[in-house]
């Protein structure tokens, strides 16, 4: 009986702890809450362990953090789902973790929430995404790769639209890290053709640096942001530096789409023509005997006495 009570206890007090606050709780929910607005924020918060003190200490925190959020326009609720917070955003170990999205991109908040005050400066710099979205028709105009660079050095994420989930947080981070030294950006593969076949990018992703006319190839596993940080200020130089390919011009993208169509043009025009012969030819036959046979007669002699 005893234990039964001290579980209810624990049970009310954890309910008490987050109610009143949105969840979110599920990968659908949380993609419909992130869209929903420009700017959202999501933490998440440890539901195995919950003593009085901490409670209440986390409980205004959180309480502390939606009204901050409230003031700056930025919705807010939490999960308890790890397993969500692991495999979405890579975050592991203890909770609460704070997550900030801008337009879908997140980026989280590494400190202790405690300090508001520091929650408050830090959304005040990184509410505007400093990462690019570049495609076929901008990636040239904005990084200027083949043509000096001289909007600076430009280290680019190559993926696919439905994966590498996990590495956005940390390629975020890392663009807020490096601010007014280097461009961090996305190119999404699968609706930017040009691009890949202008880098042959055949495996995802793929990260490549743009540096003073030269790019170099992100060759380690790590997706850490302490690696990601190690390559752009030194570790680029240890791989090899390759000349950028100009970008096709409208005349090469044209003649690569009529190079596909012509030889097919080879072969049907050319059987076309040998069936419209042969046609004329059969025609042409048979009409000449039908000429032949109407104008050749049997001799009709006459015997006169």
């Amino acid at each position: 009986m005893k234990t039964f009570i001290l579980f209810l206890i624990f049970s009310l007090s954890y309910a008490y702890n987050h109610e009143n606050f949105k969840q979110i709780n599920s990968k659908e929910g949380l993609n419909d809450f992130v869209h929903s607005s420009t700017l959202n924020v999501v933490v998440f918060v440890d539901k195995q362990s919950c003593d009085d003190d901490k409670c209440r200490q986390e409980r205004t925190e959180l309480e502390q953090i939606r009204d901050l959020c409230t003031g700056e326009n930025i919705q807010f609720a939490l999960s308890t789902n790890s397993e969500l917070a692991e495999k979405q955003f890579n975050i592991y170990g203890s909770s609460p973790k704070l997550c900030f999205f801008r337009d879908g991109f997140p980026i989280i908040y590494s400190d202790s929430l405690s300090n508001v005050d520091s929650i408050h400066e830090w959304f005040g710099e990184v509410r505007q995404r400093l990462t690019h979205t570049l495609d076929d028709k901008t990636f040239e105009h904005d990084t200027q790769a083949s043509t000096g660079s001289t909007t600076g050095d430009w280290f680019i994420l190559f993926k696919k639209s439905n994966e590498s989930h996990s590495l956005l947080p940390v390629w975020e981070a890392t663009s807020l890290h490096f601010r007014n030294r280097a461009i961090l950006a996305y190119v999404n593969i699968d609706t930017n053709p040009n691009i890949q076949k202008r880098f042959h990018i055949f495996n995802y992703p793929t990260f490549i640096l743009f540096k003073r006319g030269k790019m170099y190839r992100y060759e380690s596993t790590s997706w850490k942001q302490s690696a990601f940080t190690e390559f752009l200020e030194s570790d680029y130089q240890k791989v090899k530096a390759e000349i950028i390919p100009p970008e096709p011009s409208a005349f090469s993208s044209s003649f690569g789409t009529a190079a596909k169509i012509i030889p097919m043009y080879l072969i049907v025009i050319p059987m076309i023509c040998l069936v419209a012969v042969l046609l004329v030819l059969v025609f042409m036959s048979r009409f000449t005997k039908k000429k032949q046979t109407t104008t050749e007669r049997t001799p009709f002699q006459v015997k006169i006495d």
